[in-house]
C-alpha cells in the first residue's frame, strides 16, 4: 500500500518550473504547470536552449538563457529560479547547484564541450527531432530505437546487426552489463574489430566494452545461457517437426537463415499466450542435451516503451527523477514486459506423462538476433531410453505477437567454461584514432558518450596466434531516450498510472490501438533509423 501511495503521489504532485519564450527571451511564471506546458510547445523547443535541473531531494531549478559548469567547484552556475518539492518558489537569481546533487537534467541542447560531459550523462533531451528534422509522423511509437548496435562488418545493413547492447537500461540507475553472441566466423588472424553505432535519437552512455573469447576446435561450439553461463558443446540436431495453431512451421525453424516465425498480437488482449510444439528424432547422444534458440522481439515491446514515455509528456523529467531516486517506483515501470513474459521451454516426460519446465529465454530487443542455449534435464531420467525410436518433444509457450524465432536445434553439452576477457587496444572514431574514447572505456569510473550519428570501431588482439575463438560481446552502460515532439502530445497520466499499477488491464485496453499500427510499424521503424554517415547531433 505504501508503494502504491508513492506511485499515485508521483502523478498528482506538481512537477516542473518552466521557461517561456516570447520576443526571443525566456520568462519565468509562478504557475509552473502552465509554464511547463508552454516550454514544451514545438516552436519553443526550437528556440533558445533551456536547462531544467531535477535534484535528488525533489527540488527543480531552471536556468535562464545562460549557465556554465564550474569544473573547479563542480557546480552548475547561472541565473535562474528554484522550486521546492511542493513547487513553491524558494530562490531566484544566481544559483550554484552541486552536480552531485542532480538526479536528471532536462534540456533541448547539450553543448559540445568536455566540461558538459556530466550533463550529457544525465540529460533527457526534448524536441530534438524537430530541431534536426527527424519525425515519425504517422506513428511516433514506431520511431527507430536501438541502444548501441554492433557490427562485425561496419558496412553491413542495420537489418544485420550482430549485437544490441543493454536494451533495458533506460536510465542511469538501470545500468547493467549485457552479453551477446557474435556468431563470428573462424578467426584467421590475431586482430579483430567491432563497430558500435548510435543509429537512433538517444544518448548512449557506455561504461565498458569487452570481448569474451573462448578457444574452439573444429566441430565445437560455445553457447551462452540466459543465466550468463557458457557451455562448450558438440553435435547439432535439427528439428524433425514444428507446429503451432496454424499448422506446420518447420521451414521457419530448421535453419538459421533469418526467415523467422512470428505471429500477430491477439485481437482482444495483448497479454495472450500461444504454444509451439517441436519434435526431434535420431538423437545419437542423449547425454546433457541443450536447446539452442535464435530469437528476437517484435516491435510490441518498443511500442509499449514509447507509449510509457509519451504518456509522461512534458512531465518526463520529473517522473524519471522519481524513478532514479525511488527503487520501489522504478521496479514497477517494467510491469507490462514482466507480465508478457519470455519464451518458456517445457519437455515431455514420457514416464510421468506431463510437461516439465526447463527454463525460459528473456533477452529483449527487436534488432539483433539473440543466440542462446538452455540446458535440458536428463532425457534418460524422463524415461526416454531410445531416442532414435522415441522423439524428444518440446513445447514453447510465449506471448502471442511478441517474439520472432529464427532457429531451433539441440546440442550436446561437454562442460561449462570460463571466458578470457579482452579489452580494446584502440578505438577509431569515424576513421580517426580516439585516445580519449579508449581512456573512457578502460576507466571503470568513466563513460564513452555516443550521440546520434556516432560510429566507433573497437580494435582487439586475440590471446594467441593461429587459434580460432568464439567471441561474445560484453557491453555495460545505459541510454537515455530523446523526447520526440509528437510524443509530448500523447501525455496521459491516467494511462501511465494504469500501465504501472494495472498492467493486465492496460494491455487489454491498449489492444485496439496497437492493432491499428502493428502491420505498418516494421517499415516505419527501419525507415527512421539515423544514418551514421550523414547525421551528427552536434552539427545542428
Amino acid at each position: 500500500m505504501k508503494t502504491n501511495k508513492l506511485v499515485c503521489w508521483m502523478f498528482v504532485m506538481g512537477l516542473v518550473l518552466v521557461l517561456i519564450h516570447g520576443c526571443k527571451t525566456y520568462y519565468f511564471r509562478e504557475n509552473y504547470q502552465e509554464a511547463n506546458s508552454i516550454l514544451h510547445l514545438e516552436q519553443n523547443l526550437k528556440s533558445k536552449p533551456f536547462l531544467k535541473v531535477h535534484l535528488k531531494n525533489g527540488d527543480v531549478c531552471i536556468f535562464q538563457n545562460l549557465w556554465h559548469i564550474d569544473t573547479t567547484r563542480k557546480l552548475i552556475a547561472g541565473n535562474g529560479i528554484s522550486y521546492d518539492l511542493n513547487r513553491k518558489q524558494n530562490n531566484q537569481g544566481v544559483l550554484n547547484i552541486p552536480i552531485d546533487s542532480v538526479a536528471i537534467f532536462e534540456t533541448n541542447r547539450i553543448p559540445d564541450k568536455p566540461e558538459y560531459e556530466r550533463v550529457a550523462l544525465l540529460s533527457l533531451l526534448a524536441g530534438v527531432d524537430a530541431l534536426i528534422g527527424i519525425i515519425c509522423l504517422s506513428n511516433p511509437k514506431a520511431c527507430f530505437g536501438s541502444c548501441p548496435t554492433f557490427y562485425l562488418n561496419d558496412k553491413d545493413n542495420f537489418h544485420y546487426a550482430d549485437a544490441e547492447g543493454f536494451t533495458n537500461a533506460i536510465s542511469p540507475s538501470m545500468e547493467y552489463a549485457d552479453i551477446d553472441a557474435l556468431n563470428n566466423p573462424k578467426i584467421v588472424n590475431p586482430s579483430f574489430s567491432l563497430t558500435m553505432k548510435n543509429e537512433a535519437l538517444e544518448t548512449h552512455c557506455i561504461n565498458d566494452i569487452k570481448l569474451l573469447a573462448f578457444p574452439r576446435r573444429s566441430g565445437q561450439q560455445i553457447y551462452h545461457s540466459p543465466e550468463d553461463s557458457f557451455y562448450l558443446c558438440e553435435n547439432t540436431y535439427p528439428i524433425h517437426h514444428a507446429q503451432d495453431k496454424e499448422g506446420n512451421i518447420s521451414s521457419f525453424l530448421e535453419k538459421a537463415d533469418r526467415v523467422e516465425r512470428f505471429s500477430l498480437a491477439d485481437e482482444n488482449d495483448l497479454n495472450s499466450k500461444e504454444e509451439i510444439y517441436i519434435d526431434f528424432n535420431c538423437i545419437e547422444n542423449v547425454n546433457r542435451l541443450g536447446l539452442i534458440l535464435n530469437f528476437r522481439q517484435t516491435l510490441l515491446s518498443t511500442y509499449l516503451f514509447y507509449s510509457s514515455i509519451g504518456f509522461m509528456g512534458d512531465q518526463v523529467g520529473d517522473i524519471y527523477t522519481m524513478m532514479e531516486t525511488k527503487k520501489q517506483i522504478r521496479d514497477k515501470f517494467d510491469g507490462t514486459i514482466k507480465l508478457l513474459g519470455g519464451i518458456e521451454v517445457f519437455a515431455w516426460n514420457e514416464r510421468m506423462t506431463n510437461w516439465e519446465f526447463q527454463g525460459s529465454f528473456n533477452e529483449t530487443g527487436p534488432i539483433a538476433i539473440n543466440r542462446q542455449m538452455i540446458p535440458l534435464k536428463s532425457m534418460v531420467s524422463n524415461g526416454i531410453e531410445n531416442l532414435s525410436a522415441i522423439p524428444v518433444k518440446l513445447k514453447l509457450i510465449l506471448n502471442k505477437g511478441l517474439w520472432r524465432i529464427d532457429y531451433v536445434a539441440l546440442t550436446n553439452i561437454i562442460n561449462t567454461i570460463i571466458p578470457q576477457r579482452l579489452s580494446p587496444i584502440r578505438i577509431m572514431n569515424k576513421g580517426i584514432k580516439d585516445d580519449e574514447a579508449l581512456a573512457s572505456i578502460l576507466d571503470s569510473s568513466r563513460y564513452l558518450i555516443s550521440m546520434p550519428g556516432s560510429a566507433y570501431r573497437f580494435d582487439f588482439i586475440m590471446p594467441q596466434k593461429n587459434q580460432d575463438y568464439a567471441l561474445f560481446l560484453y557491453s555495460k552502460g545505459y541510454y537515455l531516450e530523446w523526447m520526440r515532439t509528437h510524443w509530448i502530445k500523447d501525455k496521459n497520466l491516467y494511462k501511465l498510472k494504469q500501465m504501472v499499477l494495472k498492467p493486465a488491464t492496460f494491455l487489454k485496453e491498449e489492444t485496439k490501438t496497437y492493432k491499428k499500427y502493428e502491420t505498418m510499424m516494421e517499415q516505419e521503424f527501419w525507415n527512421s533509423k539515423i544514418d551514421t554517415k550523414n547525421v551528427s547531433y552536434y552539427e545542428h
